[in-house]
């Protein structure tokens, strides 16, 4: 699921937008602005994978706009002015749209944004390292080298996992099935659909919840028997 947002000062303009978003299964329109400025207040909050932005608007330009995004933002730009095609390429945008385009040529851009994400993601899946004591992700544009046991617990956030570390938190971009297969199984639990949690780091626990140092964690029902099957098997120093 490809999250997105769309920036023009037309009503009419993000109408269209929103109709051809609602036609592919794969978007999510989070949002849609007419007020440049506020879209990019509430762009740094909801973090779109893609924008549609108009680029002729008041007060803050299109162009301004796609300059100030974070580097992994793309960015469809939706204009009726087509001076600015060159100047929206140099800006590495993935594709421009000329007021009025149909939904054929939408689909088309829409599809060049999702293979540009794929390629994205792959690159930041994560390594673990020989030892088995570290691993290795990418994550705002650096190469993290993350010791195990600093790890609290791990928690599903959209497109991203949350890494809880005692004096940091970490998003890179993976699912959590990605990050629980690189995890050493006798020492990391997945006890929700949201949740991973470090055995070492459990206080104590229910059929319920876990708490740890941080957070009180629900155990879901479908995780339950695995969990407590595990940490019985911990307890008697089988596992």
């Amino acid at each position: 699921m490809m999250r997105c947002i769309a920036i023009d000062d037309e009503p009419l303009a993000l109408k269209l937008l929103q109709e051809y978003c609602n036609r592919i299964p794969s978007i999510r329109l989070l949002g849609t602005y007419t007020d440049p400025v506020d879209a990019l207040t509430y762009t740094r909050s909801l973090t779109p994978d893609l924008i549609f932005l108009d680029i002729h608007m008041p007060d803050l330009s299109g162009m301004d706009i796609a300059g100030s995004l974070d580097k992994n933002t793309l960015v469809i730009f939706t204009t009726a002015y087509k001076e600015y095609a060159v100047e929206g390429f140099d800006l590495d945008v993935v594709d421009y749209l000329l007021k009025p385009f149909g939904f054929e040529r939408f689909l088309k851009a829409c599809n060049k944004a999702e293979e540009r994400l794929r390629s994205s993601l792959k690159k930041s899946v994560p390594e673990q390292a020989p030892d088995g004591k570290t691993i290795s992700f990418k994550c705002n544009y650096q190469n993290i080298q993350l010791q195990l046991h600093t790890i609290l617990y791990i928690e599903a956030f959209d497109n991203y996992v949350k890494i809880i570390t005692p004096g940091k938190t970490y998003m890179p971009v993976m699912t959590m099935k990605t990050i629980q297969n690189l995890l050493p199984e006798a020492e990391f639990i997945r006890i929700h659909k949201s949740f991973i949690v470090a055995v070492s780091k459990i206080k104590s626990f229910n059929c319920e919840q876990v708490i740890t140092e941080r957070k009180k964690i629900p155990i879901g029902r479908r995780y339950r028997k695995d969990f407590l099957e595990q940490m019985e098997t911990l307890k008697r120093g089988d596992f």
